[in-house]
This record gives structure tokens, C-alpha cells and sequence, in this order.
């Protein structure tokens, strides 16, 4: 058996709605058989679904779950005064709807019976109290489930933030003594001794013998002093003796004194935390075969480097029983999962990305299985996503962006480097089958694949126009879907725009000085080496406009010619990314020294596709010029 899916009116942040007079949950949640990992942004609701569970269900370890005001849902006017969260099972044995029979429902399915499980937990806040009600079965009202029913739906809950090195210390609220307690090795019957026990109680007589005069005489000799002094504390006819033992040899009193001790070094707090983990873990192959078998761990890469987080999760998904349910912000994680195990938690609101619930194609799923590297993976923990197909482009949006007023940072913008122009895998991402909004918008930047006009003499304005319209509406339309928005460059690539545009010296400047750093032999090139470029660049520059050549063919020199080598193939061509690096740096120190004109510079025509994009995943920059 697994939990199904889980629904939930008015709990924390998810609230409820009405639909042709039927109250609808806030949120439904279907869940795979085996692995569920919810990831999303901070208070995207991931630990509200967790609690959710937890509270209706329990945990093995029997933790007490405290309801207060704050967890009945507030929609900004008025707090709701009752909340409702419904889990569903399926998936059992003979064995297992055995023991829920009176509450299971039971359908016929290709001449086999399928059962499946309700259980309801609903509270109602009153002044005085919180009133709370448990009950099973799929009918309104249900019935009760007993204590019994409900042990074998237990779960395996380890928090987050977790403390392992106060965890595993002995004390009264030792974590290790509740799991050991609920453990069957250390169950016991009513008026017999567990072995532990006997072992503390022998051990305590030895101790006892150990202060006596047939033990040692000194031991004897200090024992004898305290009751003395005791003696003369009291009167005559109310005589007291005491003894030395060892404290608390009851069962409870002994497992809060033990340690999980690791190796003889002091260990970090990664390795606490495996250890703390692999205590937990006890109760999962310890719990009944007939029961439900679910582990629940909030924030897994906690305190852990990713090569750790991927041996723990690898380790996880092949050697535990039964259903496991995640929360991690790791991109490492998340990257290096299967998508459809994956649940997107977005402003209260969750989506599995398994194929029933997405636009992706198999083989979308297949190449992004193959390429989602945890950088890629950023775009599911943002509030927007940019993606590019270059480096270039990778480096120049956030510099561009926070020289327009956008930084992307402060938006929850990512950028997607997808590394060529296979946008149509990471388009559908957030592309549903029900039509339902994600909310995360997703602007695609790309180049138009149509020649410049240097390489076009012989066709009208108007002829090369019309070819770049085409071309354009093609580009959209084939990366067509919900909340992506493509722009395209108006004429060909970025760093041809560039050219086009009144950067266009600088980034001349910054194609030489990128030529001299790529075949530098020892790190940075000398100060007289950028002296060098910049007269090289102003000797081009003056040649170009005192022989006339048209912005266009001054725009094809600087790209085609230099950085792609067109004029001397012998030569390797010039890196993009370096070329980015430096045009980024001349960016950052115009922005500094004056902003205002730089922006305005940047809302140039060849370069508004850019600023567009950025404005689609922030807000409109006109607002800002207007402020």
C-alpha cells in the first residue's frame, strides 16, 4: 500500500474553492508508488504538505503534532475557522486490506478486486478549544479508526534543520531513546524485565557491593562518612542510610542514557547527520509488513556536500522499502532525479511533472534526463526563467539587466543555458495538460537564422524584411506554449546586434583585447598589450567611416570577419564567453559612473529584444523611467 494523493482544505496557506456548489481543496496532490520529491522556492507550501501528512497519520516515533490558530488557512481578510485534509491509499495486498476492511472500498478491476482507503482529519477552532476528528472510509460521514488501524499508517518522519549532535546525546529528550522505544527489540511484556534491564540491574548490585567492606574498604570507609553526617541531619528515631547505585534502571531510563557513538574522531556535522539518518531509518525495516511503509525527509542535503547528497539518495531509491516522500532546495538533487519524480511547489499550489500531468513528450523526458545538469536545475526554484543558447548571452543578461534596474537576483530570475537551440525540450516544462498556470513565466532569447544584408546585395529592403518577418514568426510559433514568451533578435546574432548598435567600438575593442587574453600564455596580458588593442581598434575604426562602410558591413568585420576569422582562417577563432566577459566589464563601469545614459543606450532598437525578455520575467522598464 502507498499514500495516493492527499487533499487539503484550509491548511496553512492552502485554502479552498467552490465550483458549481461544491467546496474543492485548496490543493490536490497525487503521489508516485516510490519516490515524491517536492521541490519550489522558500514558503512555496512544501513543509504544510508535509505536516499535513504527518498530522493525519502520525509518525512511528509519536511525536505530538500541536494545532494552533495560525495553521487554519488566512486568505489576507479572515481566517478560516475549520480545515479538512484527506489522504487516499492504494495499492494494497490481500494481506494489508486485511486489516482495514471495515473502512476499505473495494472495486472490480479486469476480474480482481482493487482496494483503496480514505482517511479524513479534519479540525474546527473554537474559542476554548480545538476540536480535531479522524475518521475512515470514502462515505461523508465514516467511521472512527481505532488506535490499532491507525499504528500500521504511521510514518517515518525525520525534520529538518536537524540537530544530530543534540539528537544522539543522552538526555531526557534523547531522539535515540524514542527510537529505540518504538522499536520491537525493545518491547516488553507487562511485569517481565527487558534484557537491558537485567544487565543494569546485575551491574548495580556489583556497584552496591563495590561501597561495602567485602568490596572496598576505602569505597566502604566514604559510604559509611555521608551516613554519618546523614545521621546527625535527623533525629535519633528517624534513622536514614544511603547507598550508591546506578540511577534510573527502568527500561525508559536506560535508553536516555545511550549514545550512537561514529568512529573515534569527533565527527562533522555531515556525517552526524548520516548517522542521525541511519537511526531514523531503524523504524522503516522495523515496522509491520501489513502496515503502510512511508518515509518522509524534510531538506535531505542538509549539512551535506553533493557528492554525499547523490550517494544518500542513490542509496535510498535502491535499498528501502515502500514510498519515499522529499523536500530538498538542492539543485544537485533535483538535477539527478527522474522529472516525473519531481513536484513543483509554486505560491500554494503543487504540480507533478510525471508524464500525465505535463505537455512533455517522451522524448523531451529522455534528453532532459540526459542534460539537466544542477545549473539547468535552477529553473525549477525560480519565480521566472530566462533561457539562452550560449554562453555569451549567459553572461551578458544579469550584467545587462542590473544596468536596466532588473537585477535578475532580486526577482527570483534564473538563467537556463541550454547550450544550443534545443528550447523545445525545456519549453513544455511548465506546459500543462489541464490547462492549469504554473505561474513562472519563461522568456526564450534566440538568434534569427536569416544572412545579414552584407551577404544579401542583390535582394530589395523590403525582400530581406519580409524574409526576417517569416523567420521570426516561425521561431515563435515552434517554441509556442503557457507562459513562454520568445524573443528574437531583429537581425541576426547577439554579437552582431552588438556591432550594429553604438556599442559598436567598444565591443571592437573588447573582440581584440579577448584575442590577446585567449592566447595569453600566463594569466592576465600586460597593461601595454590593452594599449595596443585600443589603438589597433581606433586605426579600424577610423578606416571603416573615413572609407564610408555602412554600420552593416562594419557590424559583419567585427563579427564575421574578426571574431569568426572569415578574413584569416589560419587564426583560431575569438571565445564568445571571453568577448561577453570584457563587454560585461565596460558595462559595469559606464553603469557606474552614469547609469541614466547607459540604460538609455542599452533600450536601443538592436538590442530591445534583450531588454523585452527582461522586462517579460520583471516588470516593464518604462514604469521605472516613469518613476
Amino acid at each position: 500500500m502507498y499514500l495516493s494523493d492527499i487533499r487539503i482544505w484550509n491548511f496553512r496557506k492552502f485554502g479552498q474553492s467552490e465550483k458549481e456548489g461544491v467546496t474543492l481543496p485548496g490543493v490536490h496532490i497525487p503521489f508516485n508508488e516510490k519516490l515524491n520529491v517536492l521541490i519550489g522556492e522558500n514558503d512555496a507550501g512544501k513543509s504544510a504538505i508535509v505536516d499535513s501528512i504527518r498530522l493525519v497519520l502520525g509518525t512511528q516515533s509519536r511525536e505530538w503534532f500541536y494545532i494552533d490558530e495560525s495553521d487554519f488557512h488566512f486568505d489576507g481578510v479572515h481566517r478560516a475557522d475549520s480545515f479538512k485534509i484527506e489522504c487516499c491509499f492504494k495499492g494494497f495486498t490481500v494481506r494489508e486490506a486485511a486489516n482495514f476492511l471495515e473502512w476499505i472500498d473495494i472495486i472490480e478491476s479486469n476480474g480482481e478486486p482493487e482496494y483503496s482507503l480514505t482517511v479524513t482529519y479534519s479540525a474546527q477552532y473554537t474559542p476554548e478549544k480545538i476540536l480535531r476528528e479522524l475518521r475512515a472510509g470514502s462515505d461523508i460521514e465514516g467511521a472512527s479508526l481505532p488506535l490499532a488501524a491507525q499504528d500500521l499508517l504511521r510514518v517515518i518522519y525525520l525534520k529538518p534543520l536537524r540537530d544530530a549532535e543534540n539528537e544522539l546525546t543522552p538526555g531526557r529528550n534523547s531522539r535515540l531513546a524514542q527510537i529505540l522505544k518504538a522499536h520491537p527489540a525493545f518491547h516488553k511484556n507487562v511485569g517481565e524485565n527487558h534484557a537491558l534491564e537485567t544487565i543494569v540491574g546485575e551491574a548495580n548490585k556489583k556497584v552496591e557491593e563495590h561501597f561495602t567492606e567485602a568490596g572496598d574498604e576505602k569505597a566502604a570507609k566514604l559510604l559509611a562518612t555521608i551516613n554519618s553526617h546523614l545521621s546527625n541531619f535527623f533525629s535519633p528515631n528517624d534513622k536514614h542510610e544511603s547507598n550508591i547505585t546506578i540511577s534510573g534502571s527502568a527500561l525508559h531510563d536506560i535508553l536516555q542514557r545511550l549514545s550512537l557513538v561514529y568512529g573515534n574522531e569527533p565527527p562533522g556535522l555531515g556525517s552526524l547527520n548520516l548517522l542521525y539518518m541511519a537511526a531514523e531509518l531503524l523504524l522503516l525495516q522495523a515496522g509491520e509488513d501489513t502496515g503502510l511503509r512511508l518515509t518522509i525527509i524534510e531538506e535531505l542535503e542538509a549539512h551535506l556536500h553533493p557528492q554525499a547528497q547523490l550517494r544518500l539518495i542513490k542509496y535510498l531509491q535502491s535499498s528501502m522499502p515502500g514510498q519515499l516522500i522529499l523536500t530538498t532546495h538542492s539543485t544537485t538533487l533535483a538535477s539527478s532525479l527522474k522529472l516525473e519524480s519531481l513536484i513543483i511547489c509554486k505560491d500554494g499550489e503543487a504540480f507533478p511533472m510525471g508524464p500525465a500531468y505535463t505537455n512533455l513528450e517522451p522524448k523531451h523526458y529522455d534528453y532532459l534526463e540526459r542534460f539537466l545538469d544542477a545549473t539547468k536545475a535552477n529553473l525549477f526554484f525560480a519565480k521566472a526563467v530566462i533561457m539562452v543558447e550560449g554562453d555569451a548571452e549567459n553572461i551578458l543578461l544579469p550584467t545587462i539587466a542590473e544596468c536596466l534596474g532588473r537585477p535578475l537576483y532580486q526577482y527570483g530570475v534564473s538563467i537556463v543555458n541550454v547550450g544550443s537551440t534545443a528550447f523545445l525540450h525545456y519549453a513544455k516544462v511548465f506546459s500543462r495538460k489541464d490547462g492549469q498556470k504554473m505561474g513562472i513565466k519563461a522568456a526564450i532569447i534566440t538568434d534569427l537564422d536569416v544572412k545579414p544584408e552584407e551577404e544579401q546585395k542583390g535582394k530589395q529592403l523590403t525582400e530581406i524584411e519580409d524574409e526576417k518577418k517569416e523567420a521570426h514568426k516561425a521561431i515563435v510559433k515552434r517554441y509556442a506554449a503557457d507562459g513562454v514568451e520568445t524573443f528574437v533578435s531583429h537581425n541576426w546574432t547577439l554579437e552582431y546586434e552588438i556591432s550594429l548598435s553604438s556599442f559598436a567600438f567598444q565591443f571592437l575593442k573588447c573582440v581584440f583585447e579577448s584575442e590577446k587574453i585567449q592566447n595569453a600564455k600566463t594569466g592576465e596580458p600586460k597593461s601595454w598589450v590593452y594599449k595596443k588593442c585600443l589603438k589597433e581598434s581606433a586605426e579600424r575604426w577610423k578606416k571603416w567611416n573615413g572609407d564610408g562602410k555602412s554600420k552593416e558591413y562594419i557590424a559583419d568585420k567585427i563579427y564575421r570577419g574578426i571574431m569568426l576569422r572569415r578574413d584569416d582562417p589560419t587564426k583560431n577563432k575569438i571565445s564568445k564567453a571571453i568577448v561577453a566577459q570584457c563587454f560585461s566589464s565596460v558595462l559595469d563601469g559606464w553603469h557606474n559612473k552614469d547609469s541614466k545614459k547607459l540604460r538609455a543606450r542599452l533600450l536601443c532598437p538592436e538590442l530591445k529584444y534583450l531588454s523585452d525578455a527582461i522586462a517579460y520575467v520583471t516588470e516593464p522598464i518604462e514604469e521605472l523611467e516613469n518613476d
